[in-house]
Protein backbone atom coordinates (compact mmCIF):
# COMPACT_ATOMS: atom_id res chain seq x y z
CA UNK A 1 0.00 0.00 0.00
CA UNK A 2 1.34 3.11 -0.93
CA UNK A 3 0.44 6.69 -0.11
CA UNK A 4 0.66 9.90 -2.08
CA UNK A 5 -0.20 13.45 -1.87
CA UNK A 6 -1.38 15.41 -5.47
CA UNK A 7 -2.38 18.79 -5.80
CA UNK A 8 -1.78 19.99 -9.11
CA UNK A 9 -5.26 22.59 -9.51
CA UNK A 10 -4.86 24.89 -6.80
CA UNK A 11 -6.81 23.09 -4.24
CA UNK A 12 -5.46 21.01 -1.51
CA UNK A 13 -3.74 17.85 -2.14
CA UNK A 14 -5.50 14.46 -2.16
CA UNK A 15 -4.02 11.71 0.20
CA UNK A 16 -4.45 9.09 -2.13
CA UNK A 17 -4.22 5.04 -1.55
CA UNK A 18 -2.23 4.19 -5.24
CA UNK A 19 -4.90 1.13 -6.31
CA UNK A 20 -6.45 -0.22 -9.67
CA UNK A 21 -8.98 2.08 -11.30
CA UNK A 22 -11.31 1.25 -14.57
CA UNK A 23 -13.93 3.63 -15.72
CA UNK A 24 -16.39 2.08 -18.78
CA UNK A 25 -18.01 4.52 -20.58
CA UNK A 26 -21.71 3.47 -21.98
CA UNK A 27 -22.82 5.62 -24.98
CA UNK A 28 -26.16 4.75 -25.19
CA UNK A 29 -26.84 6.60 -28.76
CA UNK A 30 -27.77 4.73 -31.63
CA UNK A 31 -25.07 5.35 -33.72
CA UNK A 32 -21.50 5.30 -32.66
CA UNK A 33 -19.94 8.41 -33.90
CA UNK A 34 -21.54 11.85 -33.29
CA UNK A 35 -22.34 14.16 -30.10
CA UNK A 36 -22.99 11.77 -27.68
CA UNK A 37 -19.85 9.45 -28.80
CA UNK A 38 -17.80 12.47 -28.94
CA UNK A 39 -18.98 13.72 -25.60
CA UNK A 40 -18.35 10.26 -23.96
CA UNK A 41 -14.83 10.30 -25.86
CA UNK A 42 -13.96 13.66 -23.80
CA UNK A 43 -15.09 12.95 -21.03
CA UNK A 44 -13.26 9.44 -20.56
CA UNK A 45 -9.93 11.21 -22.33
CA UNK A 46 -10.51 13.47 -19.26
CA UNK A 47 -10.31 10.70 -17.11
CA UNK A 48 -7.47 9.20 -17.85
CA UNK A 49 -5.86 12.47 -17.67
CA UNK A 50 -7.24 12.41 -13.73
CA UNK A 51 -5.89 9.01 -13.19
CA UNK A 52 -2.31 9.65 -14.35
CA UNK A 53 -2.40 12.78 -12.45
CA UNK A 54 -2.94 10.45 -9.09
CA UNK A 55 -0.04 8.24 -10.14
CA UNK A 56 -1.87 5.42 -11.81
CA UNK A 57 -1.86 4.06 -14.95
CA UNK A 58 -5.29 4.81 -17.47
CA UNK A 59 -8.00 1.92 -17.94
CA UNK A 60 -10.85 3.24 -19.72
CA UNK A 61 -13.55 1.65 -21.90
CA UNK A 62 -16.53 2.94 -24.40
CA UNK A 63 -19.27 0.03 -24.68
CA UNK A 64 -21.64 0.83 -27.17
CA UNK A 65 -25.13 -0.74 -25.98
CA UNK A 66 -26.63 -0.34 -29.58
CA UNK A 67 -23.64 -3.67 -29.36
CA UNK A 68 -24.96 -5.49 -26.49
CA UNK A 69 -29.01 -4.48 -25.66
CA UNK A 70 -30.48 -7.29 -28.07
CA UNK A 71 -33.74 -8.01 -25.92
CA UNK A 72 -36.23 -5.91 -23.50
CA UNK A 73 -35.64 -6.31 -20.13
CA UNK A 74 -38.58 -9.45 -18.96
CA UNK A 75 -38.72 -8.72 -15.48
CA UNK A 76 -36.63 -11.26 -14.27
CA UNK A 77 -34.36 -10.40 -10.91
CA UNK A 78 -31.53 -13.31 -12.21
CA UNK A 79 -31.82 -13.45 -15.97
CA UNK A 80 -28.85 -12.11 -17.75
CA UNK A 81 -29.07 -11.96 -21.37
CA UNK A 82 -25.96 -13.49 -23.01
CA UNK A 83 -25.49 -10.33 -25.00
CA UNK A 84 -24.77 -8.57 -21.85
CA UNK A 85 -22.89 -11.18 -19.95
CA UNK A 86 -19.35 -9.72 -20.54
CA UNK A 87 -20.78 -5.57 -19.96
CA UNK A 88 -22.12 -7.00 -16.64
CA UNK A 89 -18.42 -8.85 -15.70
CA UNK A 90 -16.71 -5.55 -16.96
CA UNK A 91 -19.01 -3.38 -14.55
CA UNK A 92 -18.54 -5.90 -11.74
CA UNK A 93 -14.33 -5.34 -11.83
CA UNK A 94 -15.37 -1.27 -12.60
CA UNK A 95 -14.71 1.62 -9.81
CA UNK A 96 -16.41 4.03 -11.50
CA UNK A 97 -18.88 4.91 -15.04
CA UNK A 98 -20.28 7.53 -17.36
CA UNK A 99 -23.46 7.02 -18.31
CA UNK A 100 -24.06 9.31 -21.95
CA UNK A 101 -27.33 8.93 -23.82
CA UNK A 102 -29.27 11.59 -26.48
CA UNK A 103 -32.06 12.70 -25.70
CA UNK A 104 -35.38 11.64 -26.81
CA UNK A 105 -38.45 13.32 -25.91
CA UNK A 106 -37.53 14.46 -23.32
CA UNK A 107 -35.73 11.23 -21.76
CA UNK A 108 -32.75 8.84 -21.75
CA UNK A 109 -32.97 7.06 -25.53
CA UNK A 110 -34.79 3.35 -25.55
CA UNK A 111 -31.09 1.34 -25.58
CA UNK A 112 -30.46 2.81 -21.96
CA UNK A 113 -33.73 2.97 -20.40
CA UNK A 114 -33.58 -0.74 -21.34
CA UNK A 115 -29.83 -1.26 -20.37
CA UNK A 116 -30.80 0.30 -17.51
CA UNK A 117 -33.53 -2.01 -16.65
CA UNK A 118 -31.29 -4.72 -17.04
CA UNK A 119 -29.03 -3.67 -14.50
CA UNK A 120 -31.69 -5.04 -11.97
CA UNK A 121 -29.94 -8.68 -12.00
CA UNK A 122 -26.75 -6.78 -10.71
CA UNK A 123 -28.73 -4.87 -7.70
CA UNK A 124 -30.97 -7.44 -6.63
CA UNK A 125 -30.62 -7.29 -2.39
CA UNK A 126 -28.43 -10.72 -2.09
CA UNK A 127 -25.56 -9.16 -4.11
CA UNK A 128 -25.49 -5.37 -4.59
CA UNK A 129 -23.16 -5.44 -7.02
CA UNK A 130 -23.22 -1.80 -7.80
CA UNK A 131 -23.05 -0.85 -4.47
CA UNK A 132 -20.53 1.75 -3.68
CA UNK A 133 -19.05 2.26 -7.43
CA UNK A 134 -18.89 6.06 -9.05
CA UNK A 135 -21.20 7.20 -11.49
CA UNK A 136 -21.67 10.18 -13.96
CA UNK A 137 -23.78 11.14 -16.68
CA UNK A 138 -23.88 12.90 -19.65
CA UNK A 139 -26.73 14.37 -21.87
CA UNK A 140 -27.12 15.87 -25.76
CA UNK A 141 -30.30 17.41 -26.36
CA UNK A 142 -31.72 19.26 -30.13
CA UNK A 143 -33.93 21.64 -28.06
CA UNK A 144 -34.99 20.64 -24.74
CA UNK A 145 -35.12 17.92 -22.12
CA UNK A 146 -31.54 17.63 -21.16
CA UNK A 147 -31.89 18.18 -17.23
CA UNK A 148 -34.88 16.16 -17.43
CA UNK A 149 -32.83 13.25 -18.98
CA UNK A 150 -30.22 13.15 -16.86
CA UNK A 151 -32.15 13.25 -13.48
CA UNK A 152 -34.22 10.17 -15.12
CA UNK A 153 -30.74 8.25 -15.13
CA UNK A 154 -29.15 9.57 -12.01
CA UNK A 155 -32.53 8.29 -9.92
CA UNK A 156 -32.40 4.28 -10.50
CA UNK A 157 -28.66 4.57 -10.26
CA UNK A 158 -28.75 6.38 -6.60
CA UNK A 159 -31.14 3.60 -5.91
CA UNK A 160 -28.82 0.83 -6.79
CA UNK A 161 -26.32 2.69 -4.39
CA UNK A 162 -23.90 4.62 -6.59
CA UNK A 163 -22.28 7.72 -5.78
CA UNK A 164 -22.58 10.89 -7.71
CA UNK A 165 -19.52 13.36 -7.62
CA UNK A 166 -20.44 16.90 -7.53
CA UNK A 167 -21.22 18.17 -11.04
CA UNK A 168 -21.11 15.15 -12.84
CA UNK A 169 -25.23 15.43 -14.19
CA UNK A 170 -24.23 17.00 -16.99
CA UNK A 171 -26.39 18.04 -20.23
CA UNK A 172 -25.72 20.26 -23.63
CA UNK A 173 -28.28 21.87 -25.62
CA UNK A 174 -27.12 22.27 -29.15
CA UNK A 175 -28.42 24.94 -29.71
CA UNK A 176 -27.81 27.01 -27.03
CA UNK A 177 -24.20 25.69 -25.61
CA UNK A 178 -22.61 28.54 -26.76
CA UNK A 179 -24.47 30.90 -24.83
CA UNK A 180 -24.71 28.86 -21.54
CA UNK A 181 -22.87 30.84 -18.48
CA UNK A 182 -18.61 30.55 -18.75
CA UNK A 183 -19.48 28.38 -22.12
CA UNK A 184 -19.66 25.12 -19.58
CA UNK A 185 -22.21 23.38 -21.60
CA UNK A 186 -18.97 23.48 -24.07
CA UNK A 187 -16.48 21.89 -21.25
CA UNK A 188 -17.98 20.69 -18.25
CA UNK A 189 -18.35 17.07 -19.82
CA UNK A 190 -14.43 16.94 -19.26
CA UNK A 191 -15.55 17.27 -15.19
CA UNK A 192 -17.78 14.85 -15.36
CA UNK A 193 -14.49 12.32 -16.36
CA UNK A 194 -12.48 13.83 -13.89
CA UNK A 195 -14.81 14.01 -10.95
CA UNK A 196 -15.79 10.31 -10.99
CA UNK A 197 -12.35 9.68 -11.09
CA UNK A 198 -11.72 11.60 -7.65
CA UNK A 199 -14.58 10.39 -6.04
CA UNK A 200 -13.45 6.83 -6.71
CA UNK A 201 -9.86 7.82 -5.01
CA UNK A 202 -11.83 8.73 -2.12
CA UNK A 203 -13.68 5.46 -2.22
CA UNK A 204 -10.43 3.19 -2.92
CA UNK A 205 -9.07 5.02 0.53
CA UNK A 206 -12.01 4.40 2.57
CA UNK A 207 -13.27 1.36 2.47
CA UNK A 208 -15.69 1.24 4.80
CA UNK A 209 -18.47 0.03 3.32
CA UNK A 210 -22.26 1.39 3.24
CA UNK A 211 -25.55 0.90 5.85
CA UNK A 212 -28.46 -0.07 3.81
CA UNK A 213 -30.29 0.26 7.01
Amino acid sequence: MAFAFKSDYGIPPILHWEAYMKIVGFNGAPGKTGAIATLLTESLRAAEEEIAVLGETPNTAVIHLVDVVKEFHDGSFTNIPSSLQSTFESMRTADGFVFATPVHWFNMSALMKCFIDWLTSLERQDTRELEGKVAGVLAHCEEDGGNQAVTSILSPLVHMGMLVPPYCGFFRNKNMALQSEAGWQMVDHRLVGQNVVRLVACVQFNKRGWKLI
